[in-house]
């Protein structure tokens, strides 16, 4: 009895500690720049990595993320979207460059202090990722690949 009651009440205090979420406390500079930029977001958590801080958070009911250093300068804030929302200079450059042909796997719009409007396009073919940046107009900004894991190129 005593062997199930003491059980019983450790396994309480364990859920209780892993129900309590750490509060991440943002930089004063992060958390204004977050507040005049999108005065009617929803704030839903901020998170802090090694070098960076992320504030999630919704407008008109669209995930967001904003990234900041840890002095709190605005690094880009990011959501995804549908690849039929890209422009139409985007859609061109994807379907008649380097990657026609290429899956396209993920479509985010991003914003930066250097690109008030700026598209992360992941594609990938049979044995190849890659990471696009591109501006509205179609024009690439940076684009980067790398060989897809247990897929080398020729072997399936």
């Amino acid at each position: 009895m005593t062997r199930t009651l003491l059980l019983t009440m450790l396994l309480t205090v364990a859920q209780a500690l892993a129900a309590q979420s750490t509060t991440v406390t943002p930089p004063p500079a992060a958390l204004a720049h977050l507040l005049q930029q999108h005065p009617t977001a929803a704030v839903k958590e901020w998170k802090q990595g090694a070098k960076l801080y992320r504030a999630v958070f919704t407008v008109k009911g669209e995930k967001h993320t904003a990234v900041y250093t840890s002095a709190g300068e605005w690094v880009r804030t990011e959501h995804d979207i549908r690849k039929e929302e890209l422009p139409k200079p985007v859609h061109k450059t994807l379907l008649s460059g380097t990657y026609s042909g290429w899956e396209i796997d993920d479509v985010e719009e991003h914003h930066t202090p250097t690109h008030a409007q700026l598209y992360k396009v992941d594609v990938k073919s049979a044995s190849k990722n890659a990471e696009l940046f591109l501006l509205p107009d179609g024009t690439v900004v940076k684009e980067e690949g790398k060989e897809r894991k247990g897929k080398a190129a020729g072997k399936n």
